[in-house]
């Protein structure tokens, strides 16, 4: 009896202690998972706090990729206008094996008079370039004494970075008194001889004016049978832009009067910066009015060539510069320019319509050109100064 009381003692114990073990584990399992579940909420929590910083920092940099990305472009923009800045004012640069040539004398007075006590700068007499060197070297051999008056022998040589040179020789008068310049004038060619002798089917005749024609009487003009007037618009002088003082009236009274109508740029451009800005100026005073012949770009400071820090090369390239620019205007362009230097220093007469200048009753020359003003000595009625006298050739069909 006892034993059996023993035995039940020792299995209720025992389920006891079992029963306690039970209880230890299931509450160790449930405080587990109350600790996996405390860890997951911080995990969610922490997952939502990320997802919000990430999606604040996605959108920080979706507003820093769109600022990136208008920064970009401005920059973009910025480095466009640079490349094309770069490109337009870029000076091409060449190497002592392109120099083939020698230096050449653009312009040059041999004999050259000034009064004693003047001062003598032999840069008012002389122009000269190189087709790659744009510092040509300048020596003078020999002196002019201004206070003393007599003749002075000057050997003038130009030399590249080559050592290529050319030399030429002047003489200085220095005089108590300078030459009269008066006389009866050049002898005027009068229109109606013009007309005789050039008119034809197949050309125009007509003239080119500026400030230096004063007023003009168009209606005269016209009456007398010019057909059209190349009037100057205006140009670049030392770096300043500006119109013709008479080209409003001229350009005015010219249309009123039934003149077919052209204009020139007096240019004085090195790059292609002045070139954009020239064209901008002259196209704003035109104002998109229609014209009937090319803008011819007339450029003559040979005197003072050497002074550009241009050589030959980005001299010739003004030309094309100027014509791509006005063309984006609507306009065409052409090449102003005497026989001589259509001969000796532009290469370009080939690509672009030239309006040829040569005093003579005959051109022989052979290069190809829509226009040529053959005589700056001129007289017509309405005009009083002299004038030029141009004849334009029609396009054949």
């Amino acid at each position: 009896m006892k034993k059996r009381r023993l035995l039940r003692i020792l299995i209720a114990s025992s389920a006891l202690v079992v029963l306690l073990l039970i209880t230890i584990i299931v509450s160790a399992v449930k405080s587990g998972k109350r600790e996996d579940v405390t860890q997951l909420d911080f995990s969610d929590k922490n997952a939502s706090r990320l997802d919000a910083m990430l999606d604040e920092e996605t959108a920080t940099e979706e507003e820093t990729s769109e600022e990136t990305e208008t920064e970009t472009t401005e920059v973009t923009e910025e480095e466009t206008t640079e490349e094309e800045t770069t490109e337009a004012t870029t000076v091409k640069e060449y190497s002592l094996e392109d120099d083939k040539e020698a230096p050449v004398f653009l312009t040059f007075s041999k004999d050259v008079n000034i009064k004693v006590g003047d001062n003598f700068d032999i840069h008012k007499y002389i122009g000269y370039a190189d087709d790659i060197d744009r510092e040509v070297e300048l020596s003078v051999t020999g002196e002019v004494d201004t206070k003393t008056a007599g003749a002075y022998p000057l050997k003038v040589t130009i030399t590249d970075d080559t050592g290529k040179s050319t030399t030429w020789d002047m003489k200085v008068n220095v005089l108590t008194e300078m030459p009269s310049g008066g006389g009866a004038g050049p002898e005027r060619f009068a229109w109606s001889d013009f007309q005789a002798k050039y008119k034809t089917d197949d050309n125009m005749l007509g003239i080119d004016v500026s400030r230096w024609q004063e007023d003009v009487d168009f209606t005269k003009v016209k009456a007398a049978g010019c057909e059209f007037v190349i009037m100057r618009l205006g140009g670049l002088d030392n770096g300043t832009l500006y119109v013709d003082s008479k080209f409003e009236q001229n350009y005015r009274n010219a249309k009123a009067a039934g003149l077919k109508i052209g204009i020139y740029w007096a240019a004085e451009e090195s790059n292609a910066e002045e070139i954009k800005a020239s064209v901008k100026y002259l196209t704003d005073v035109l104002g998109g009015d229609k014209l009937d012949f090319p803008i011819a770009y007339d450029w003559e400071d040979f005197t003072n060539f050497e002074n550009y820090g241009m050589n030959l090369y980005d001299f010739n390239n003004l030309v094309p510069l100027f014509a791509e620019e006005v063309e984006k205007y609507g306009y065409e362009a052409s090449l102003y320019s005497s026989k001589n230097f259509l001969k000796n220093v532009w290469t370009v007469e080939d690509d672009h319509q030239i309006w040829l200048a040569h005093y003579i009753n005959q051109t022989d020359y052979t290069g190809d050109y829509y226009m040529w003003q053959l005589s700056s000595v001129g007289q017509l009625d309405g005009i009083g100064p002299c004038v030029d006298f141009d004849i334009y050739y029609k396009k054949q069909e």
